[in-house]
């Protein structure tokens, strides 16, 4: 399932013409990944929010 994922977030960066779509697609799903976790094992479901907003900054701010 992980790999389907990171498959389509890197075509999605490919068909933007950004450089190194497979280093952003695994920055992108490692970061949605490891907020998904750590805001079950802390049972703070802000995580998922102040994160999420940080993610879509960083997605915002790439060239393209």
């Amino acid at each position: 399932m992980i790999r389907l994922l990171l498959d389509w977030a890197e075509r999605q960066f490919r068909e933007l013409g950004l450089p190194e779509p497979d280093g952003l697609a695994l920055t992108l799903v490692g970061a949605y990944q490891g907020m998904s976790l750590l805001a079950n094992a802390l049972r703070d479901p802000e995580i998922m929010t102040r994160e999420g907003n940080r993610l879509l900054g960083w997605i915002g701010s790439l060239p393209g």
